[in-house]
């Protein structure tokens, strides 16, 4: 390649790889007024790009025009820049039009403006002030002046620039002498410091940005009323906020276990080993140390690096259980008060038909041996149902902690209907249908209690079918929840009488406790599940009970 087309070539190419850099910070760092600047220095590579081409293929219809066309749009970009920096000055439609005349008008001159010196003064002391006044725009505010290098290494490198445009226009030097190169690489050097400063400028921006967000995070962080640590895959705690540090003492490079536990044993149900197929948080409670009862929620956090972390949030809940424990206890407490009163009401009944039967067993002698049989049969009626009262108020009044083993709920279902068919005086016209999962694992639950809960439900429906009718068992599982849906063709429950199925004493059978459903329900909450009814008077009644899977 001739000497007198290094300078272009180079100076050309150094155009192409800064604007390339250029795209690339703009990907993650989408300041508005640095678009500006990659457009601006789009618009030389262009310039160049063009200057490159009349170089080896002389002659080229209509380059000189686009090239200095180029060169208004990218000093008018710069100017814009350095506006909208300074001033916060955002280009409207009527400044891109005047841009684009200038530009045209240049461009309509081509030859001759190469040809007249003054034209040509002319246009490099329009677009060389230009770039003064946007080299002026990006000088730092006094306030400012000490955190930002980059601003005034490019000002400068502006003002700088726009004098050398200004100047050149002035030069005459045969292309390949010594002043040609001193022109050009003057060009050259600028540029690159220009480059340089814009460069500086947005990771100065961008450490002030990390810094701002690191100390707004740490205040957040911080500022929490809860623990939270970052954990590595050794257990290792990487990072932790002033509330561990406050209940805990210095926690940094121990192990998670070591810090919350009260055996310092890993926690039994650690998600760590499964961090990276987690798609929602786990949940776990730990004995701590002093006695203390900590909620852990655990996220994964993925790092650039492909490693995967475990965020902790810790939650002390220990004076909470005390107060769940003491209000759990105070409203067993009212419970039995209102059980005790409902209890007293219940047993009068039966009481004084024993009373009143005793009574005549003893002071009418005339009475027959079938009416004397009759009354006994009577007294032992009653003495059963106020055994029945009893038994189900001590069930209410000191319920027993399920006693969970893996089992296979289709056999408690199926347990359920045997015992049902076995008493035809009830179900000798009731159908029964069940349907169970075939998928369903098993999991773990009290056996006899949930039988308890599906036979107390399975006899409400049979007896509001009036004996005939017929009875469904659905049973399946989603979400992590086992769902068992008992159904029947009765008579339904009213809405008014929905809000009352599930409390003390409540009961439309001349016969019974209305403690039933009642001990259904709380079972079904001890085993962490819930009760939901759906009835439709004169067309039947649904019960679901759901249970989870792993339990509470």
């Amino acid at each position: 390649m001739p000497v007198q087309l290094m300078p272009t070539f180079l100076s050309t190419l150094a155009f192409g790889i800064q604007f390339l850099i250029f795209v690339y910070l703009y990907s993650s760092h989408r300041v508005l007024f640095f678009r500006y600047l990659l457009w601006a220095w789009g618009f030389f590579t262009l310039s160049r790009g063009l200057r490159l081409l009349r170089v080896f293929i002389p002659g080229t219809l209509g380059v000189i025009e686009l090239m200095q066309a180029a060169s208004v749009m990218a000093v008018f970009c710069v100017l814009s820049a350095g506006l909208l920096y300074r001033w916060d000055y955002r280009l409207k439609r009527r400044d891109v039009v005047i841009a684009c005349l200038l530009a045209l008008g240049i461009a309509i001159l081509g030859d001759f403006s190469e040809a007249h010196l003054a034209i040509r003064a002319t246009v490099g002391l329009v677009l060389g002030g230009a770039l003064i006044v946007a080299g002026r725009a990006f000088w730092p505010r006094a306030a400012l002046s000490a955190g930002y290098r980059g601003d005034r290494l490019l000002a400068t490198s502006l003002c700088l620039w726009g004098v050398h445009r200004i100047g050149a226009e002035y030069i005459h030097a045969e292309p390949g002498s010594t002043l040609h190169l001193a022109v050009h690489t003057t060009f050259i050097a600028l540029y690159f410091v220009a480059t340089f400063a814009i460069i500086i400028m947005v990771l100065d921006r961008a450490r002030s940005e990390m810094r701002s967000l690191k100390e707004l995070n740490e205040r957040l962080f911080d500022g929490l009323g809860e623990g939270l640590q970052l954990v590595d895959a050794d257990f290792s705690i990487r990072h932790a906020n002033r509330w561990l540090f406050d209940h805990f003492g210095p926690v940094g490079e121990r192990r998670c276990y070591e810090v919350l536990t009260a055996d310092g044993q890993r926690c039994p149900r650690c998600p760590m080993g499964a961090r990276a197929d987690m798609d929602k948080p786990s949940r776990m409670e730990v004995d701590a140390p002093g006695g203390r009862r900590l909620l852990l929620s655990c996220s994964p956090v993925r790092q650039p690096t492909g490693e995967i972390l475990l965020l902790e949030l810790v939650a002390d809940i220990t004076e909470r259980e005390r107060l769940g424990a003491r209000l759990h206890e105070a409203e067993r407490l009212a419970s039995v008060g209102e059980l005790a009163a409902g209890l007293a009401h219940e047993i009068r009944n039966p009481l004084a038909g024993i009373i009143n039967a005793t009574t005549l067993l003893k002071g009418d002698e005339t009475l027959t041996g079938e009416e004397r049989a009759s009354t006994i049969d009577a007294v032992k009626r009653e003495a059963r149902r106020l055994d029945r009262i009893l038994s189900d108020f001590l069930l209410f009044a000191r319920p027993r902690e399920p006693k969970r083993r893996e089992g296979d709920i289709g056999e408690v279902v199926d347990d359920v209907v045997a015992l049902l068919r076995n008493d035809p005086d009830r179900t000798a016209h009731v159908t029964f249908e069940v349907h169970v999962d075939s998928a369903l694992a098993p999991f773990p639950f009290d056996a006899d209690q949930l039988t308890q809960v599906l036979w107390n439900i399975a006899l409400n429906g049979v007896e509001a079918m009036d004996g005939a009718g017929r009875l469904s068992f659905d049973v399946a599982g989603r979400n992590g929840e086992v769902f068992i849906a008992v159904s029947d063709t009765g008579r339904g429950i009213t809405p008014d009488e929905r809000r009352h199925v599930f409390e003390p004493f409540y009961s439309k059978k001349v016969d019974g406790t209305g403690l039933g459903l009642t001990l259904a329900q709380r079972i079904v909450a001890a085993h962490g599940g819930r009760i939901d009814l759906e009835s439709v008077p004169g067309a039947g009644s649904r019960f679901l009970v759901a249970l989870p899977v792993q339990g509470t």
